[in-house]
């Protein structure tokens, strides 16, 4: 169950020890979703050299990823329920672009579909310089 490299684009949330585990946990969400951290933990060691992870490093990487939008816990809707995550669709995005090059997506668009990219990128762009601005 080893996780292939990318022929895509290099993101950090993928590089390191931190980013092998954090593809092992996307890679799990992927196939199944919503899971709670015990069904993550129990998939993940099952991964090259993630078989001795522990309970807290994977909360870290949880609670480091919900931060960064790529997966959302879901809190139990009673007292004492184990939250449980699913992927937001910033993850399905990291996934295609670590598995897909720039150029070749370049290469296959269409101008109407390269339009509905260059729109999403300028406007993700000129939010950032927007809210930069405000600060």
């Amino acid at each position: 169950m080893a996780r292939k490299k990318g022929k895509g684009t290099d993101l950090d949330v993928f590089s390191g020890r931190a980013g092998r585990a954090n593809a092992a946990i996307i890679d799990a969400l992927a196939k199944e979703s919503p899971q709670t951290i015990k069904q993550i933990l129990k998939k993940i060691t099952k991964y090259d050299g993630l078989e001795e992870t522990y309970y807290a490093s994977l909360t870290k990487r949880l609670r480091n990823l919900t931060e960064i939008g790529l997966i959302e816990e879901i809190k139990p809707n009673r007292k004492g329920a184990t939250a449980s995550y699913r992927l937001c669709v910033k993850a399905i995005l990291a996934m295609v672009l670590e598995e897909n090059r720039m150029q070749d997506i370049f290469n296959k668009a269409t101008n109407k579909e390269a339009a509905h990219i260059l729109l999403t990128v300028l406007n993700v762009l000129l939010t950032k310089k927007d809210s930069n601005a405000e600060s």
